[in-house]
């Protein structure tokens, strides 16, 4: 548990350009995502998106270089019924993954 909310994992396995869904939508839950880690083979630029949105900046990772970060009161969140998406700028491969609370 994660104060009142289970606490779920997710892998992040993504390599089209675009969204790659990573979590998909709950109905009338958000998703708040607590931590993550991620691996590029390629240097690129990632950002997370609620459905379209971003709800991140963009992330630069250098080629086999990665990010990561956590937060015990979350880093960020979706609206309510919206999958939580990873954007690629270009094809590459992402690996790593995440924990999050549906809220």
């Amino acid at each position: 548990m994660f104060g009142r909310f289970p606490l779920k994992f997710a892998p992040i396995a993504a390599t089209a350009s675009g969204d790659n869904e990573i979590v998909a939508a709950v109905s009338g839950k958000k998703i708040r995502v607590i931590s993550f880690f991620m691996i590029s083979d390629t240097a690129s630029t990632v950002k997370f998106r609620s459905a379209t949105t971003d709800i991140s900046g963009g992330l630069p990772v250098s080629a086999n270089g990665g990010v990561s970060a956590d937060s015990s009161s979350g880093l960020m969140e979706t609206v309510a019924g919206a999958a939580l998406n990873l954007n690629l700028s270009a094809v590459i491969n992402v690996g790593g993954a995440l924990s999050y609370v549906e809220v």
